[in-house]
């Protein structure tokens, strides 16, 4: 699927904001309270990584918050990754 028009991006809004709550997924500031903040579309796994706009890795993010993240993986991500990662065996290098 490629990005999606207004009506589906007002849609997938609303099904996020009822899935999550109007806050911010990484401040926790609520939308209603600030007004001035414009709740954005962020996707939680980078989009340059996992080319979707499925539910499963949208979130509702203050622009600031969104902006700040960019196309990183957030830390709680980086952390469960690599504690469920095969633990490798570290090899000196031949002398």
């Amino acid at each position: 699927m490629g990005k999606p028009g207004r009506q589906e991006r007002d849609a997938l809004h609303c099904q996020l904001k009822a899935r999550d709550g109007s806050r911010c997924f990484y401040c926790r500031r609520n939308f209603k309270a600030s007004p001035m903040r414009r709740k954005t579309l962020d996707h939680y796994i980078p989009y340059c990584l996992w080319q979707t706009w499925e539910l499963d890795n949208l979130v509702l993010a203050c622009e600031g918050c969104n902006r700040s993240k960019d196309n990183v993986l957030p830390w709680p991500l980086v952390w469960l990754l690599l504690a469920t990662a095969p633990q490798q065996a570290h090899f000196a290098p031949a002398a």
